[in-house]
């Protein structure tokens, strides 16, 4: 005679009635909340749980369109239409009062002006926090512009409280003025990040004034800018990619981090040397240069730097100098990453002594696109002479070495070794 299995407290039918129970007693804006942490698809599909449960996810108050399921990067004509339909009927859905993040992830442009204008009215008059507008790749001739008439409109003053819970605004890859972004910067007492990318109507940016909250500064590809202009005691983050432009720099004492690279074709050489002399208190620096640059730390001290990320887009035996300035300059420096980005690395000839200087805090190394041609165990070979008390050498190599060659450089490295240092490549 077999035995019933019994059942556990937790299985019988009056235990999850009263878990049901429990979990029905939630407040709606507890529910809305936890429904806001799930995609829009998710939450859709809360509303066949239960007739309480059927209209709730239309408050959710994260609409991120980031993607209908498939990659949309490069969409079709139809795919786009779809996905322009799709964000329309969320938010001809949508019941919400505020909004924490509005973000839209298409390439779309001024062909779609009309719906993305709408969008844009819909997120500030729910008073959107977090607004990011993403359309890349750029199409330069027929981006969409943000509405002449939304921004008069904003700037006589009407529909102001819109954009007074702003945090961050995020815009890719559409046509957007300096006078529009400043308008922003100094209009919404709670905006902190800024990012702004292929924008071909950007020409200047001044991000000046005592009160404004900005944090964090982002500006990539705009490659018709000429000029930025920063004084912000709030600002700890800047960030640039594209060409050389005039830097004016004031009023920054909590800016710990800066990354600084050129554009495709590009390098950026002129404003780096103002970068270093004029932000002492930086922790965290990313440079995309060339060797000249480099030898500007040989001016400057960088106390307070802990982690360095170095870009060399000219490799050589010139490179080896540079890296002796930089080091010299960052006493304190703890983790140094170099990224070879030049496939044409030459040793070159040797114009000056390369001095020696014993860095006594540098504990963690990372070589980049490593190919041991050349220049590159030079580079490793400095540090391993110069870095004292290094504990680790994180060799990345390129994706075109061989397994077998890369096998034998590690062997190479190993033999000159320091005592102590772990040496881990990457790919084996």
């Amino acid at each position: 005679m077999t035995k019933r299995a019994r059942l556990t407290p937790a299985d019988t039918p009056e235990k999850k009635e009263n878990m049901e129970d429990w979990f029905s007693k939630f407040p709606d804006d507890i529910l809305v909340n936890i429904i806001s942490r799930l995609t829009l698809k998710e939450a859709a599909r809360t509303s066949v749980l239960s007739s309480r449960w059927k209209y709730l996810w239309n408050f959710t108050t994260a609409l991120d369109f980031a993607g209908i399921g498939k990659d949309i990067i490069f969409p079709s004509k139809e795919e786009k239409s779809e996905y322009v339909c799709w964000v329309n009927k969320i938010l001809s859905l949508h019941k919400g009062s505020n909004i924490n993040k509005f973000r839209i992830r298409c390439t779309l442009d001024n062909s779609h002006g009309r719906d993305i204008t709408n969008w844009i009215y819909t997120a500030t008059a729910k008073k959107v926090q977090n607004f990011e507008l993403d359309f890349w790749p750029p199409s330069h001739i027929n981006d969409y512009a943000f509405p002449l008439e939304r921004y008069n409109f904003l700037k006589r003053g009407h529909g102001l409280s819109g954009i007074k819970s702003l945090r961050s605004l995020c815009l890719n890859a559409l046509k957007v003025s300096g006078e529009v972004l400043e308008f922003f910067i100094h209009s919404c007492p709670h905006l902190e990040h800024l990012y702004v990318a292929n924008s071909s109507e950007l020409l200047s940016l001044k991000v000046v004034g005592s009160s404004i909250p900005l944090k964090y500064l982002d500006i990539h590809y705009c490659y018709s800018m000429k000029e930025i202009e920063i004084s912000a005691s709030s600002l700890v983050s800047f960030r640039y990619s594209g060409k050389d432009i005039k830097l004016h720099v004031g009023n920054v004492p909590q800016l710990v981090d800066v990354v600084i690279h050129g554009a495709p074709l590009f390098q950026v050489r002129y404003f780096i040397g103002l970068v270093v002399c004029c932000f002492p208190q930086l922790k965290t620096l990313d440079l995309e240069c060339c060797n000249e640059v480099f030898m500007e730390f040989g001016h400057w001290e960088l106390p307070k730097l802990l982690h360095l990320k170095l870009t060399i887009t000219e490799p050589n035996c010139e490179s080896l100098l540079g890296l002796s300035f930089v080091l010299k300059a960052c006493p304190f420096l703890q983790k140094l990453v170099i990224k070879i980005w030049n496939n044409n690395r030459t040793i070159g000839e040797k114009r000056h002594q390369i001095p020696v200087h014993l860095h006594q805090h540098l504990k963690v190394v990372e070589l980049h696109e490593f190919r041991w041609l050349q220049i590159d165990p030079e580079i490793a070979f400095f540090i391993f002479r110069n870095a004292k008390v290094l504990e680790k050498m994180i060799i990345k190599p390129s994706s075109s070495r061989r397994k077998r060659a890369l096998k034998h450089c590690a062997n190479m490295l190993k033999d000159k070794l320091p005592q102590g240092v772990d040496l881990v490549v990457g790919s084996l």
